[in-house]
Protein backbone atom coordinates (compact mmCIF):
# COMPACT_ATOMS: atom_id res chain seq x y z
CA UNK A 1 0.00 0.00 0.00
CA UNK A 2 1.11 3.28 -0.50
CA UNK A 3 1.90 5.36 2.35
CA UNK A 4 3.85 8.53 3.17
CA UNK A 5 6.16 8.40 5.55
CA UNK A 6 7.73 11.69 6.95
CA UNK A 7 8.85 13.28 4.31
CA UNK A 8 9.14 10.44 1.97
CA UNK A 9 5.89 9.18 -0.12
CA UNK A 10 6.22 5.55 -1.21
CA UNK A 11 4.63 4.08 -4.27
CA UNK A 12 3.34 0.36 -4.03
CA UNK A 13 0.92 -2.18 -5.46
CA UNK A 14 -2.29 -2.00 -3.76
CA UNK A 15 -4.23 -4.16 -3.46
CA UNK A 16 -7.08 -5.02 -5.74
CA UNK A 17 -11.20 -3.73 -4.75
CA UNK A 18 -14.28 -2.68 -5.95
CA UNK A 19 -14.09 1.55 -7.59
CA UNK A 20 -16.02 3.56 -6.04
CA UNK A 21 -16.34 5.32 -9.42
CA UNK A 22 -17.72 2.50 -12.02
CA UNK A 23 -17.54 -0.75 -10.01
CA UNK A 24 -14.98 -2.22 -11.66
CA UNK A 25 -12.69 -4.69 -9.49
CA UNK A 26 -8.98 -3.48 -9.87
CA UNK A 27 -6.19 -2.01 -7.65
CA UNK A 28 -7.41 1.42 -6.96
CA UNK A 29 -5.73 4.59 -6.02
CA UNK A 30 -7.54 7.74 -3.95
CA UNK A 31 -7.73 9.81 -7.06
CA UNK A 32 -11.40 10.60 -7.40
CA UNK A 33 -12.87 14.04 -6.91
CA UNK A 34 -13.73 13.76 -2.95
CA UNK A 35 -10.66 11.33 -2.60
CA UNK A 36 -12.66 8.31 -4.12
CA UNK A 37 -10.59 5.18 -4.53
CA UNK A 38 -11.15 4.91 -8.16
CA UNK A 39 -9.40 2.46 -11.05
CA UNK A 40 -6.92 3.24 -13.90
CA UNK A 41 -9.55 3.51 -16.62
CA UNK A 42 -11.53 6.37 -14.25
CA UNK A 43 -8.73 8.13 -13.19
CA UNK A 44 -7.31 8.61 -16.94
CA UNK A 45 -11.25 10.10 -17.83
CA UNK A 46 -10.44 13.27 -16.08
CA UNK A 47 -6.62 13.80 -15.71
CA UNK A 48 -6.85 17.28 -14.11
CA UNK A 49 -8.50 16.24 -10.97
CA UNK A 50 -6.48 13.01 -10.62
CA UNK A 51 -3.46 15.45 -11.50
CA UNK A 52 -4.34 17.30 -8.08
CA UNK A 53 -5.45 14.23 -6.13
CA UNK A 54 -1.74 13.13 -6.40
CA UNK A 55 -0.10 16.63 -5.89
CA UNK A 56 -2.40 16.83 -2.67
CA UNK A 57 -0.95 13.62 -1.42
CA UNK A 58 2.83 14.41 -2.36
CA UNK A 59 2.73 18.19 -1.37
CA UNK A 60 5.84 18.79 1.11
CA UNK A 61 7.48 15.18 -0.37
CA UNK A 62 11.20 15.45 -0.79
CA UNK A 63 11.44 12.15 -1.74
CA UNK A 64 8.89 9.69 -3.94
CA UNK A 65 10.12 5.76 -3.77
CA UNK A 66 9.01 3.82 -6.60
CA UNK A 67 8.59 0.00 -5.16
CA UNK A 68 8.55 -2.35 -8.53
CA UNK A 69 5.80 -5.06 -8.54
CA UNK A 70 6.32 -7.92 -6.25
CA UNK A 71 9.38 -6.20 -3.92
CA UNK A 72 8.79 -5.74 -0.22
CA UNK A 73 10.29 -2.65 0.94
CA UNK A 74 11.76 -2.33 4.53
CA UNK A 75 11.75 0.99 5.93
Amino acid sequence: MSERIGNVFVVQEEPTDMCQMCGKIAELRPYGPMGERICFECAMKDMATTCRRFDEMIDGVEVAMIVPKGNALDL
